[in-house]
């Protein structure tokens, strides 16, 4: 990488001295965006056809959308009709809500970071349009140069429209947020290219910001309202390795919810509103000193439940996740809170639509908006495959393994048509009411298409991690993919090993291991939450022991693996306290969905499968399909279905009396249509759209057996 080093700025040893006094030292582990590299997915496995699909279609959708949006040509300075929309005065907050041209530089910056990701892997230089793509990366770079400012400010909004709000609101205004964007495209870019040219500019920028907010008495005491630049300035750390990029994140992290005495023992947003004369707030805020959504209520060590807009919440975590000690434990605390009381089946996350975030109410898990939320944003759910990651590099953990595949396959994956052309931004579990599961072209605000897009790029990165030590290589597998990885040693030689696998669609999966003949291999396997009659063999018989989740072996330099388990379909309850009697279809990690295109009778009879049953016994028969040339497994239920009816006629299962009130009685009738299903991740691909639900009523032996 060469030396990355930026200029010295006096507030770095404030900095640096800050860190040496209260926390250890920076505990190396490579990042998914760094070891991507390292990793070559089959292209004709079906990790290897998505990645097709984004590499020719995807990426090619979003450079044509974003430059029909304006957002392409936003680093020439020039003027958009769009600033028009919300124009803000000062930073001021407008009771219109936040310009969405505000977002336009993060936009920019993640299409760039998610091409240079594919462009630097052997599937994306294949990419018919691998020539446009350089050529647009080149031309935003050389607009980016230009556009920044003689002091390192970068930012086109308050550069064009409101140059006196330039870093008078962090709380709203989302400058840090696409700075830290904007830098790990810079990082990608360089990895890519090899040229200093766009990192040049970010180091410019981030010294900027070093010199502007901290902890000394001349320092603004500030932190980003959206977090982001906290996760990057620790990813800028581990290629430059300037501790003051270190000591930075870690002020960031630790500054936020503090209540400054020099601030008069308030919070800087209620601090920094005050000095603008803006007597406005968030609309999902209670009053001005309200910081639940934006995650700074109080200090990260003491946030017991993870609260707020969900992306801001678990990319603060993934922040603190990447840290040792209290901020590892923090991260360990609010993402467990996430998955074990607010994560839908499906690795969704963020079940109150108007914040985009999390309830206050452990285990409130509405399917639809007629049940009182559930939105499910895309990005939510990479943001919580990026903690589970960051969690993985600590430690192994079943778990947080686990909350990776189930977030990537399900929601993550879904959130990208087939053809490659629309997107989701919100993924409810079910429609209501008018309501269809059709995709978007592109949004106002498109945060989640350009962010799912560099994650598919450096997918590889969170397939597996390496070490190596004197004459050993430790390799923790995480995702089952068909892929090979070299990894150098350190006396200068490589190591390598190749992946077959039919998951997620059958759990066979072979490995090769090739290293010098001095070394050995300890290898651990996951063996899944899901998986039945896992078994586990090796050529040589290599010593073995199992941990929880994971198989261990011991084995020498040149050794085969073979790893084998069924996926029987399974009926997933949710906890008892979401108070909700219903059933999800899995199957492995993947989590199906009912859609009018493959039930129409049925569902034009019960609208959105809303009164629809299934009975706790149901089993379901394989089926083989392929939608948009990615091959698939559906599911058709072997026993019919049941409706609910509530005509008061014969009782199956009655709940009748509250309070001493009649109710007339419910039954469960039985249909005869079976029921079709669909992975979650490819619904709404197929003719216009339709209708979907995700959990069906549990139809109870007890009820069914009363049948007529």
């Amino acid at each position: 990488m060469g030396n990355l080093l930026s200029s010295p700025s006096e507030v770095a040893p404030t900095l640096v001295q800050e860190v040496d006094r209260n926390f250890s030292r920076p505990y190396e582990r490579p990042h998914p965006q760094e070891s991507f590299v390292q990793t070559v997915i089959d292209p004709n496995s079906f990790y290897g056809k998505i990645r097709s699909l984004y590499s020719e279609r995807v990426l090619k959708t979003q450079l044509d959308q974003l430059r029909k949006q304006g957002s392409y040509h936003a680093f020439k300075l020039g003027w958009h009709p769009k600033y028009d929309i919300g124009k803000l005065n000062g930073a001021k907050c407008t009771i219109t809500g936040t310009p969405p041209t505000l977002f336009w530089d993060s936009d920019v910056g993640k299409w760039i970071e998610a091409a240079c990701y594919f462009l630097n892997s052997p599937d994306g230089k294949q990419s018919s349009h691998a020539s446009e793509f350089v050529s647009a990366i080149d031309e935003l770079v050389n607009m980016i140069v230009k556009a920044q400012q003689p002091d390192g400010y970068l930012g086109t909004y308050f550069t064009v429209v409101d140059k006196a709000g330039r870093l008078k609101n962090l709380r709203d205004m989302h400058e840090m947020y696409n700075c830290g964007h904007l830098l790990e495209a810079a990082l990608a870019h360089h990895r890519y290219t090899g040229s200093r040219k766009f990192l040049t500019v970010m180091l410019k920028y981030i010294d900027l910001l070093m010199t502007t907010f901290g902890p000394a008495a001349n320092q603004l005491h500030g932190y980003p309202g959206h977090p982001e630049l906290e996760l990057a300035v620790l990813r800028l750390y581990s290629e430059t390795k300037d501790p003051r990029h270190y000591a930075f994140g870690r002020y960031l992290l630790g500054a936020r919810g503090q209540r400054e005495p020099d601030l008069g023992c308030r919070p800087f947003f209620v601090w920094e509103a005050e000095r603008r004369k803006d007597t406005y707030y968030h609309p999902t805020m209670d009053s001005i000193d309200d910081g639940r959504y934006h995650q700074w209520h109080a200090p990260l060590r003491e946030q017991d439940a993870i609260l707020g807009h969900s992306v801001r919440a678990l990319y603060l975590v993934t922040a603190a996740a990447d840290i040792d000690g209290p901020f590892l434990e923090d991260a360990r605390r609010l993402w467990t809170d996430c998955v074990d009381k607010k994560m839908y089946p499906t690795g969704g996350v963020g079940s109150v639509p108007n914040i985009e975030g999390f309830s206050e109410i452990p285990h409130f898990l509405p399917n639809g908006g007629d049940e009182g939320g559930c939105y499910a944003e895309t990005c939510a759910s990479i943001a919580c495959m990026m903690v589970s990651e960051r969690l993985l590099s600590h430690e192994i953990s079943a778990k947080a393994r686990n909350v990776l595949e189930l977030c990537l396959l399900n929601t993550v994956l879904g959130g990208a048509s087939l053809d490659g052309s629309k997107f989701y931004y919100g993924n409810p579990l079910a429609t209501y009411g008018d309501q269809v599961a059709d995709r978007h072209d592109w949004f106002d605000v498109c945060c989640c298409p350009p962010n799912l897009t560099r994650t598919m790029g450096l997918l590889g990165g969170y397939m597996w991690s390496a070490k190596t030590s004197s004459k050993r290589i430790d390799l923790d597998v995480f995702l089952y993919m068909s892929a090979t990885r070299r990894i150098p040693l350190p006396n200068g030689g490589t190591a390598a090993v190749k992946m077959t696998s039919e998951m997620p669609w059958e759990g066979r999966t072979a490995l090769q291991l090739t290293a010098p003949s001095d070394y050995e291999w300890c290898i651990r396997i996951p063996k899944p939450d899901y998986a039945v009659g896992f078994d586990i063999k090796d050529a040589v018989s290599g010593h073995r022991h199992d941990i929880e989740g994971f198989a261990c072996l011991i084995l020498p330099a040149r050794s085969t693996i073979s790893v084998s388990f069924s996926m029987p379909v399974r009926l997933l309850s949710p906890h008892p306290a979401t108070h909700q009697d219903s059933l999800a279809v899995a199957r492995g990690p993947i989590v199906y969905t009912a859609e009018t295109y493959d039930n129409p009778q049925l569902e034009s009879r019960y609208p959105h499968f809303a009164d629809i049953g299934l009975h706790e016994g149901t089993t379901f028969d394989e089926v083989p399909m392929e939608i948009q040339g990615i091959p698939l497994i559906g599911l058709v239920s072997h026993n019919a279905v049941y409706s609910l009816r509530h005509d008061g006629k014969t009782e199956i299962g009655s709940m009748r009396v509250v309070n001493g009130s009649s109710l007339k009685a419910k039954r469960w009738v039985e249909e005869e249509d079976r029921l079709r299903l669909v992975p979650f991740f490819a619904r709404s691909n197929r003719g216009p759209p339709g209708r979907i639900r995700t959990m069906f009523n549990r139809v109870a032996s007890s009820d069914a057996e009363r049948s007529i």
